[in-house]
């Protein structure tokens, strides 16, 4: 399915890059996220309409035909409902489902019929704010004009009920409005309202959804990121918060900044960018054990030693994934993807996809000693509905347009695009079996003149590249593009070696000795089932590590040394590899590899 017509541009600045996977003209072909991508239709498309608004109708006075749902949406589907309808919608476009797409509308539909003449939607914020994303989503990418009026219809509801106390968010209400019983003045995560409201707008709503937007703002957080701190000083940001939504709002000032055009936003996004990628993160580019913002203070290394629930690293990686695109869009950055790479490989893209009656994967386990995948014990929690959007969101990550008709690579995937360059449509088909190889062709259809833009991941040593099997001089840096610019023909085939190999990766600067490793951009699990921990010399800088591990097939490494008679050394595999329930580690204390 191709993209309905994109509306008037309502948007107050002009994107450095555009994402083209909203456009229909992105496609991934094959390998593991075309695999996720394919079993997330399925299972999603597998779920009754009728059991998912079957709560809402019952709630209505209407026929509810169909069964209840369980776990999250055991009264109604309220906690995701408006998620499930954003994830088809966009799987529709970016993925080319057709049969998503009229899900969503028919979904919406359906919804609808369960709304009076007040507009009153029956939800909290919690939920509202969802149904408005997936209004929005199959207004912009399913065509459905009725989701607009809808949008606006309980926008005027939600405007005069919500009550407006929103208060920040603090240690003992970390998620700025205490969970009590359910009513529409229960606010829990409101400073992640605006951006789906502002969304609506630029997708065609009246102005007072604008406005209403605009009271949602969380100025009292995001003005913290204003102004970095100087060298080697912490981040002057309140800390022990709801992480996860934590990084949720800038998605909300993101919005902000492409509606009013406020520089300010743009340097709060850079900055939030930067204060999560280097105080909050783990190697997988998960975050948030317990759920928490942590302080700089060894809290991110120490939390390893007992917490199971490492990172809620579904929903974390689609807060991620929306920090990031807006930068990549209004930067033109590359190393604005670095991230995204993370999280495609070791977060979203590691987890055990969600399952038919609502098993769904929720914390990431990365405890020293062992750990395991678990799914979450309700079915259908919040990430169930997260996880729909992060994977049919994956192919807008690839590919990305100029002005002067150009394209930028951000990942390395096997995939197709197309766009508009000089008046001519050109096609790129990218091959890879990236990361288990090192090298990806890209062959060109078409021909004119344009700049084509590579990413130079940050881990990489050795980045090359060849047109035709010529190498091509220049300067690769780690985090930038790697620029061609030349007049292109039809089959011209560029080949680029990526440099990817093995990593020591320390958790935080008090642990310098407790380490993941991590193959390019792909963290490594060792195998924890009666084995030993790793250990290696330190400083562990000074370490040969061609000398210390014996690659094997695929992506797996075997320490070079000896365990024990009964533990021997485990080796690593890819932790997105690792099956439910197979113990595993991802770190490791170097200097005190303990049995017990």
């Amino acid at each position: 399915m191709t993209a309905p017509e994109t509306p008037p541009s309502r948007s107050a600045v002009s994107a450095v890059l555009r994402p083209l996977g909203y456009t229909g003209r992105v496609r991934i072909t094959d390998g593991p996220l075309a695999d996720r991508i394919a079993d997330a239709a399925e299972t999603y498309l597998g779920m009754s309409p009728d059991d998912v608004v079957h709560g809402f109708r019952l709630q209505a006075g209407l026929p509810a035909p169909g069964n209840p749902m369980t776990g999250w949406s055991s009264r109604t589907s309220q906690p995701t409902f408006g998620q499930w309808v954003s994830g088809l919608a966009r799987l529709g476009v970016t993925a080319g489902v057709a049969e998503a797409s009229q899900r969503a509308v028919d979904l919406v539909d359906a919804f609808a019929a369960t709304v009076g003449d007040d507009g009153d939607a029956r939800m909290g914020l919690y939920g509202y704010e969802k149904l408005v994303c997936g209004l929005a989503d199959t207004a912009l990418y399913a065509g459905h004009e009725d989701a607009l009026a809808l949008l606006g219809r309980t926008a005027e509801w939600a405007s005069r009920t919500f009550e407006r106390a929103r208060p920040a968010a603090s240690p003992n209400d970390f998620a700025g409005g205490r969970i009590g019983p359910a009513s529409h003045a229960r606010t829990m995560e409101w400073y992640t309202f605006a951006e789906n409201l502002y969304r609506g707008w630029l997708a065609g709503a009246d102005d007072a959804v604008r406005e209403f937007a605009s009271e949602w703002h969380y100025d009292a957080y995001w003005d913290r990121f204003l102004t970095p701190p100087p060298p080697g000083q912490p981040w002057d940001v309140p800390t022990w918060l709801h992480a996860y939504s934590h990084v949720n709002t800038f998605a909300s000032a993101a919005a902000a900044y492409e509606v009013t055009g406020e520089v300010r936003y743009l340097d709060i996004l850079r900055n939030a960018h930067t204060y999560l990628t280097t105080t909050q993160t783990y190697a997988t580019g998960g975050y948030g054990p317990s759920e928490l913002t942590l302080p700089e203070d060894g809290s991110l290394g120490r939390s390893i030693e007992w917490r199971t629930d490492t990172a809620e690293i579904v929903c974390g990686s689609w807060a991620a994934f929306k920090l990031s695109s807006a930068l990549l869009k209004h930067t033109g950055e590359a190393r604005y993807a670095d991230w995204v790479e993370q999280l495609v490989y070791s977060g979203i893209g590691a987890v055990t996809p969600v399952r038919p009656g609502g098993r769904t994967p929720y914390y990431q386990d990365l405890r020293l000693g062992i750990a395991t995948k678990l799914p979450h014990w309700d079915d259908w929690p919040c990430c169930s509905g997260t996880y729909l959007q992060a994977v049919s969101h994956l192919p807008d990550l690839v590919y990305f347009g100029d002005d002067d008709g150009g394209l930028a690579v951000a990942l390395y995937v096997p995939s197709t695009v197309s766009w508009e360059s000089a008046g001519s449509t050109v096609t790129l088909t990218q091959r890879t079996a990236f990361p288990v190889e090192d090298t990806s062709t890209i062959t060109v259809g078409g021909s004119g003149r344009f700049r084509l833009r590579l990413r130079v991941p940050p881990w990489s040593e050795g980045f090359r590249v060849s047109v035709n099997g010529v190498a091509v001089d220049g300067v690769a840096t780690p985090g930038d593009w790697f620029v061609l610019e030349r007049d292109w023909a039809d089959g011209d085939v560029v080949t680029v070696t990526l440099g990817a190999g093995l990593r020591v990766l320390p958790v935080d600067r008090w642990h310098p000795n407790r380490v993941a490793f991590a193959h390019g951009p792909v963290v490594l699990a060792q195998n924890a089932d009666w084995t030993m921990p790793m250990s290696l010399p330190t400083p562990w800088e000074m370490v040969d590590l061609d000398a210390a591990f014996e690659r094997g097939e695929g992506l797996r490494y075997a320490p070079v040394g000896v365990g024990t008679a009964r533990l021997p050394l485990g080796e690593l595999r890819p932790l997105a590899d690792v099956p439910e329930r197979v113990p595993y580690r991802v770190y490791a204390d170097l200097d005190d590899p303990r049995i017990v």
